[in-house]
């Protein structure tokens, strides 16, 4: 009944475990639009190409039914466990994870449910400074463990570039991140297949839609979005409105500023660096005395432009910001099914 420790100790690896450490809470969460760029406006990215706000009438809106019928969101937990020194003189995080992706669906009777299965990754992610010899003897010894088999846990690697990640935990998170993604990504491919997206029965996705690892720069992976849109309630208010935002000109918060409930902003146009282009913009959804802070009660929506467009069609825009209800309640049941009360999973443990 070996503890990682004796396990690493056998290819002369010393692994010193420390108290479990949860990574989640001591990094700052990042805003979920982080690393976007809004281009320069020549034009709203919609056929409607008035720079104007844009009034929505949120208050006599018929809400007996919502087109969108979907909701999916992926969760990660991450900590780290200790830290294991390499040719003796390097050291490396050593951190496990538990993954979660899911999708909640609302019927025609307003019921919530989940929509298919959730899934569900338990990972022990080791650098890639191990030599690939050492790694899998770790490995298949790990996986041979009882307690392995009873968690499904997978071994993977992460890749640390000091010149992207500031701290070797970050690179750990990325790769948890982009694991997330690709259940994600299958979760979504299933329902596409199978054709359970339709315009009146679409998906909300948790947070911009950038999943660039998993973008195959095939048309059919664009074609996938066509009833998807993104939900971000956290976004970054420094954001340029343009490229000259980097030269003192105006920033977005300045812009979200005038927005009354109900309005929102013309559609920005974005690119990211598989070179797919979306269409963003900002809708207030709750009025100003009912929040604390001046950009409370605002989310930003982004649509993937699937065909070679001009830009979004101005009345699937403000349809789109018609239906943004339910998206708390929906949320909330899928990470009633995320989680079991322990997460503290493998740390200090025998693998018996």
């Amino acid at each position: 009944m070996p503890t990682l420790c004796e396990i690493f100790d056998k290819r002369k690896i010393l692994l010193y475990q420390n108290e479990s450490f949860d990574l989640d809470h001591y990094y700052q969460e990042p805003y979920q639009d982080e690393d976007d760029e809004i281009k320069e406006m020549g034009k709203p990215f919609e056929t409607d190409e008035s720079k104007k706000i844009r009034s929505l009438d949120l208050v006599n809106e018929d809400r007996t039914y919502s087109g969108f019928s979907y909701f999916m969101d992926g969760s990660r937990r991450t900590y780290k466990i200790g830290d294991m020194v390499l040719e003796g003189k390097k050291i490396y995080p050593v951190v496990v994870a538990q993954v979660r992706a899911g999708c909640t669906e609302r019927d025609r009777q307003k019921k919530l449910h989940t929509h298919g299965l959730v899934q569900r990754k338990n990972l022990l992610l080791l650098s890639d400074k191990m030599n690939e010899v050492d790694f899998q003897e770790i490995r298949q010894r790990i996986l041979k463990t009882q307690m392995a088999k009873k968690l499904h846990l997978d071994i993977v690697k992460y890749h640390f570039d000091p010149a992207k990640d500031n701290v070797p935990v970050n690179a750990a998170i990325a790769k948890v991140n982009s694991m997330m993604h690709d259940m994600e990504i299958d979760i979504l491919g299933q329902m596409v297949h199978s054709g359970t997206l339709e315009p009146d029965h679409m998906l909300i996705v948790d947070g911009p839609l950038q999943f660039i690892r998993q973008d195959t720069g095939k048309p059919e992976f664009a074609d996938m979005f066509y009833n998807v849109v993104g939900v971000s309630k956290s976004f970054d208010p420094m954001l340029p409105t343009s490229n000259k935002g980097k030269r003192g000109g105006s920033q977005i918060g300045a812009e979200l500023l005038k927005l009354k409930y109900g309005q929102r902003t013309p559609v920005f146009l974005k690119e990211n660096s598989k070179h797919r282009k979306f269409g963003c913009w900002y809708l207030r959804i709750r009025p100003k005395n009912k929040v604390s802070g001046s950009l409370e009660g605002i989310i930003k929506i982004e649509k993937m432009a699937v065909l070679e467009e001009e830009g979004l069609d101005s009345s699937v825009v403000d349809r789109v910001s018609f239906k943004y209800k339910s998206i708390a309640v929906m949320r909330l049941l899928l990470f009633s099914l995320f989680y079991a009360p322990n997460y503290n999973f493998i740390y200090n443990q025998r693998l018996q």
